[in-house]
């Protein structure tokens, strides 16, 4: 299939399991994708000299002879305005790494970069529910949990560019240690890797589960929890009605401090539909008590992921 060599924006989602890159434009539509693996040990040559590829093979693939712009996700922290990766949990070798650089060079054209979850609140502002919305909270539930926040209109970037790490919140002073040294995180208990811990940490209750029993440890993990508790495993759906309790209580830690008119909720966990966002509209009604207001709570794009790194091109340009 060809398309008019012109408009095209080249898009990089680098995350810890897959690195995505498509081509898109700015009507949101994605012409193409191509994905592959995340490999830990690219260092900062290796993962340019990735990209570059893959850029490279989807605009052969779609005779695409120029871009526009390009625009990078990077599941960690980041300067955005410098176009820096501050921190790697996922690739060994990239602090401080300037990303921007090698693309421009190569691509010659205007590289940006932001983090996954900032992306994705500009995404929802330009293409999905946050449109027309100017105070507003978009917050992954994966395997972690990260937030991107609209105030006045604005992404709010916070003094050194890392505002919402909300998973870092903590919620339970003497709960487990996160990755970040500190006890308790809401990530260590409401994301997707605290579900499977919480989960692994109930060892007797874990053997007289009548479905998560049968599983080997490797493949417990908050999808296997829900199918759990769609097949009527009674401790699997005492997990997960906790879980949606302590994210309730984190939202509603949010709602307290920013008043937002809207919360968008993406991530794994949004896949899992009215089965957790009913009973996490009832939780959060419950657990705001007294400082009642209407705040919408509501699904994320379907295909954010994949819009998110052409948003950022469009919003900082």
């Amino acid at each position: 299939m060809h398309y008019k060599p012109m408009g095209f924006i080249l898009g990089y989602d680098v995350g810890g399991t897959k690195i995505s890159a498509v081509i898109g434009d700015e009507t949101g539509k994605i012409h193409d994708t191509l994905r592959k693996r995340t490999l830990k040990e690219y260092g900062k040559e290796g993962l340019s000299a990735e990209l570059i590829a893959m850029g490279e093979e989807l605009l052969r693939k779609n005779h695409i002879n120029s871009i526009d712009k390009v625009g990078i996700i990077f599941a960690g922290p980041v300067d955005s305005k410098n176009g820096i990766i501050v921190a790697s949990p996922n690739i060994i070798g990239l602090k401080n790494f300037n990303i921007k650089k090698p693309l421009e060079d190569h691509f010659n054209v205007p590289v940006y970069l932001d983090n996954d979850a900032a992306a994705a609140a500009i995404s929802e502002r330009i293409f999905g529910s946050g449109k027309n919305v100017d105070n507003f909270i978009y917050i992954t539930l994966s395997t972690g949990i990260g937030a991107g926040i609209f105030i006045n209109g604005r992404l709010y970037k916070g003094s050194h560019g890392m505002a919402g790490e909300v998973g870092h919140m903590a919620i339970m002073p003497n709960g487990s240690v996160c990755g970040c040294g500190r006890r308790g995180c809401w990530e260590t208990i409401a994301s997707g890797k605290g579900i499977a811990r919480r989960t692994m940490e109930n060892i007797t209750a874990l053997r007289d589960s009548t479905e998560l029993s049968k599983l080997r440890s490797s493949e417990i993990d908050a999808k296997a929890v829900f199918r759990a508790m769609d097949k009527g495993d009674m401790f699997a759906q005492l997990m997960v009605e906790e879980t949606i309790y302590y994210i309730a209580f984190g939202i509603v830690n949010l709602i307290n401090i920013l008043d937002p008119e809207l919360i968008i909720i993406g991530g794994g966990l949004s896949f899992e539909g009215e089965k957790l966002f009913k009973p996490l509209r009832m939780a959060i009604k419950e657990e705001i008590k007294s400082l009642k207001r209407n705040v919408r709570i509501v699904k994320a794009l379907e295909n954010g992921a994949d819009i998110g790194s052409i948003a950022i091109t469009m919003y900082y340009d």
